[in-house]
């Protein structure tokens, strides 16, 4: 099928080299450049169509003496290509040249032309069957695609139909989707009411006839939802349908607490029985029903307040009789460490000349007094039917930690009781802490009434206002009871437990007053002490002991006391307790100094007062600190002011005691020297 045309593409080939040839021929003969002419050879054909005037301009054909045919033949021949390559300098340089030379090559040209000619003609013949083949195939392909047109245009006609189809069932899934949107609002807003108005059957029969427990807590639930919604849709309440299930649904109501009163109220009336362990009960069945309370507290407040009054005188009494019954009984347990006469200047006149003053001095140690302190949150309280059976016994200080130990244990258990249970799901605060203030007024009575009668005869020493209703000056139990009481309220604090803040400030009021009446009994005895040694005469002998003084001995011991009980207590305790002691230890120095002016030898009264000092100052610098359980700091018992007055004191006293016994041994030197230096 392609031969036809190769054919005809070779023909014209021939031509143009034939044409070639000739300018070539010419271009010879003319004398003319080949590289010129082949180079002329190549011009554009819009310049050779413009220049066909120029051409024929320059050609003088009447100059020409061809004959008639040969001219027709040569110029019907060359007529184009002369047209065509007019402007080529090659064919104007031809053009200008000799006639009978163009002549002759015209007729060669011709002649080559015309052979060119008839071997393409014969080629065309030769290839005319393929040309015949092909154009039955292209007429073959031409059906074809008529017939693809055809398939192609129903395509596109079905597109469009199948397209319209779409758009429409678009059109009706929007309108569906919309429908169903409405459809689910309205299915939703229409459950959610059937669901809560409608009283299901299991439910109804569950309220009516079921027993309390785990599984009526959760239809509780169920039945307080449907009273919530009848109580705040004010546009649900007033439907037919509501109003058809409001009396069913106020049955249930009232029969629901009905049984939840019932069951609170066996359960708190078991608190009653003796041997009954409280906490277990509130922890484990209480608690585990604590929604009863919140089921009433919105839809029966009238029942809760009944079931809360019996809670509140239960627990009130339960709790005042075990506290009652526990101060009772270890109060057997007491051990009074001082009495009425266990004072700081008790004997003082008692210094006899050849023997040391030996009077014991226990009742103002620390010793295992200060074991109250360490361990306070951890430590339990005393059981006394075990400590009875072994015939222990405890100073004043163990049973009131031991009796605040088990109130603040109590009170913190009940508290938190109270805020879950009764506080809970809405109650609030206010509620809880009503609740506990009513039930712990009793107990808190009880405790107040204790301390009362256990500190009334503290601060009454011989003398003194009351001191015939009896009484002691323990002022080391005093004191370690205001720090027991004092890292009470550090633990309470901690614990987040406000609830005793009250009671244990009360405590701190009550035993100030009592310190201070044991430690000025103390005060008052040096104080007639050392009015007594100033009214004594001197000794008349030089073997008088100049070892510690037992007042000294015995301040000495409760300045290591206190200072160990107030160091770490607290700024208000420790400032306390200072100042007190700070007057003490004047009285107890003017003692001293004037039983020191008793020796007849100044040095041997110097030296008294050194041992004296020394005794004080070393049992300050023994002394060990009692951390508080907050963890602060404790002070340096050697950075005390008691410390510092002493060791000054003793470095004075030490001077005077070397001068004085240089001027006993070498008086006259020592004279006549000061005499020289004065003139």
């Amino acid at each position: 099928a392609s031969r036809g045309p190769r054919r005809g593409s070779d023909a014209m080939a021939d031509r143009d080299a034939a044409l070639r040839e000739l300018l070539g021929e010419i271009g010879d003969g003319g004398g003319s450049d080949p590289s010129t002419s082949a180079a002329s050879a190549r011009v554009d054909g819009d310049d050779a169509a413009g220049g066909d005037a120029t051409m024929m301009h320059h050609l003088n054909l009447r100059d020409l003496t061809l004959d008639a045919s040969s001219a027709a033949n040569a110029i019907d021949g060359l007529d184009l290509d002369l047209v065509k390559y007019a402007d080529h300098d090659v064919v104007r340089d031809i053009m200008r040249s000799d006639v009978t030379d163009l002549k002759q090559r015209a007729s060669s040209v011709e002649a080559k032309l015309q052979s060119v000619e008839l071997e393409s003609i014969k080629d065309y013949v030769a290839e005319s069957d393929n040309l015949v083949a092909l154009h039955g195939q292209i007429e073959g392909c031409d059906a074809i695609l008529r017939e693809m047109e055809s398939l192609l245009l129903g395509f596109k006609n079905d597109l469009g139909k199948i397209s319209s189809e779409i758009k429409s069932l678009q059109d009706q899934s929007s309108t569906m989707g919309t429908k169903l949107r409405n459809r689910k609002a309205a299915e939703y807003s229409l459950g959610a009411f059937v669901e809560d108005v409608a009283l299901a059957p299991d439910l109804v029969l569950a309220i009516a006839d079921g027993e309390v427990s785990e599984a009526y807590l959760r239809r509780l639930v169920e039945l307080d939802r449907h009273l919530e919604f009848m109580r705040t849709d004010a546009t649900a309440s007033a439907s037919a349908a509501a109003r058809d299930v409001a009396p069913e649904l106020e049955r249930l109501r009232a029969k629901a607490a009905a049984k939840s009163r019932e069951f609170l109220m066996d359960k708190i009336y078991a608190l009653r029985n003796p041997k009954t362990n409280v906490q277990v009960m509130q922890q484990n069945v209480l608690l585990k029903h604590k929604y009863l309370v919140t089921f009433m507290r919105m839809n029966a407040p009238e029942v809760l307040t009944e079931v809360r009054v019996a809670y509140v005188e239960t627990m009130s009494r339960v709790l005042r009789q075990a506290m009652a019954g526990y101060v009772a009984s270890s109060g057997a347990l007491r051990r009074d460490v001082a009495g009425r006469s266990d004072l700081l200047g008790a004997n003082a006149s008692a210094i006899a000349p050849g023997r040391d003053n030996v009077s014991g001095s226990s009742v103002f140690e620390l010793g295992t007094r200060g074991d109250v302190l360490r361990e306070l949150e951890t430590t339990p309280p005393i059981i006394v039917h075990h400590v009875e059976a072994s015939g222990a016994k405890y100073p004043r200080e163990a049973l009131f930690r031991s009796s605040h130990k088990l109130l603040m244990d109590t009170a913190t258990f009940e508290y938190l009781f109270c805020a879950e249970f009764w506080g809970g799901s809405g109650g609030g605060a206010g509620a809880a802490n009503d609740v506990f203030a009513d039930i712990f007024a009793g107990p808190i009575v009880v405790m107040e009434d204790h301390l009362r009668e256990s500190t009334a005869g503290l601060g009454v020493g011989p003398g003194a206002p009351g001191a015939g209703f009896g009484g002691d000056v323990d002022v080391v139990g005093v004191a370690l009871m205001l720090r027991v009481n004092t890292e009470h309220q550090h633990i309470m604090t901690r614990r987040r437990v406000p609830c005793l803040d009250k009671y244990l400030d009360g405590v701190n009021m009550t035993l100030w007053p009592k310190f201070k009446n044991a430690h000025d009994a103390h005060v008052r005895s040096v104080i007639d002490a050392a009015a007594a040694a100033a009214r004594s005469n001197a000794f008349s002998a030089d073997d008088a002991s100049v070892a510690a003084h037992h007042v000294a001995r015995r301040y000495a011991d409760l300045t290591r006391a206190m200072t160990s009980i107030s160091s770490g207590a607290g700024e208000v305790v420790e400032t306390q307790i200072e100042s007190a002691m700070e007057r003490l230890r004047t009285a107890v120095i003017d003692f001293l100094t004037r039983a020191s002016a008793r020796f007849r030898r100044r040095s041997r009264g110097v030296a008294f007062l050194v041992n004296n000092f020394e005794r004080v100052r070393a049992a300050i610098a023994e002394t060990s600190p009692i951390a508080s359980v907050t963890g602060g700091a404790v002070a340096d018992p050697m950075e005390s002011a008691a410390y510092g007055y002493f060791t000054a004191e003793l470095a004075r006293l030490s001077g005077e005691y070397v001068e004085e016994t240089l001027r006993e041994r070498f008086g006259g030197m020592i004279s006549f020297v000061e005499r020289a230096e004065a003139a």
